[in-house]
């Protein structure tokens, strides 16, 4: 199972406490499976939640108390390269910038290409990714789009706190990062065409339309200030 030879080991690589490991599942049938394919030892408990990626990111905001600090990660990840330290010192790190700061999600470079990473931390508008972010809980964040929600989610977190956290020194490597074009069917084409005409014109002063590998794409505005 992917989350056993990615996510999970990765975690387990880097000694992170099972028993902080939530595993949120889209069904009681995959429940099943989860239970039956993956090593109880990495995680502490499965969570039947709902289908689809959104769905569950907005249960996933539900089910934790508000105010509660998050690390959320998708089940692909195959290593978060970190030019300082560890994976949980980026963590505490984070952790303790929220914590102490005016900001309420953190997230990192959304590649690991080591060519872009400096130590440094941004506070402007930027691109956090869905893929592994660590946020501070608000059940008033309600994701609406099934594609592009991290852009969503990185502009709403920004109108709340009017600045966000991006660790440049440390990045995310997973196989969609590397796997956009994924994208070709109509009805995706034109899903994805609609969320970001959504948000282009929900926040016009936050977000613009760009082309990217031929798919309709977003470029946030880093000088805007909410």
């Amino acid at each position: 199972m992917s989350i056993s030879q990615k996510t999970l080991k990765f975690l387990s690589k880097q000694s992170y406490p099972p028993e902080l490991i939530y595993l949120f599942v889209a069904s009681e049938d995959e429940k099943i499976l989860y239970e039956q394919s993956v090593h109880f030892y990495l995680y502490n408990e499965i969570i039947v939640g709902v289908p689809g990626l959104v769905n569950q990111r907005n249960f996933i905001t539900q089910y934790f108390d508000d105010g509660e600090l998050i690390i959320e990660m998708d089940d692909d990840i195959e290593d978060i390269y970190c030019m300082f330290g560890n994976f949980k010192h980026m963590i505490q790190y984070g952790m303790k910038l929220i914590n102490t700061g005016s900001g309420g999600l953190f997230g990192v470079m959304p590649n690991d290409d080591k060519r872009g990473m400096i130590l440094e931390t941004t506070t402007h508008l930027a691109f956090i990714i869905g893929t592994f972010s660590l946020r501070k809980n608000h059940h008033s964040i309600v994701l609406t789009q099934n594609t592009k929600h991290d852009y969503e989610r990185s502009i709403m977190y920004f109108l709340k706190y009017k600045r966000l956290y991006r660790y440049k020194g440390a990045g995310v490597k997973t196989k969609f990062m590397r796997n956009e074009g994924g994208l070709q069917s109509q009805n995706r084409l034109d899903s994805l065409e609609e969320c970001v005409k959504y948000l282009c014109d929900t926040y016009p002063n936050a977000v613009k339309r760009r082309t990217k590998h031929g798919l309709p794409d977003l470029i946030l505005n880093w000088r805007y200030k909410g």
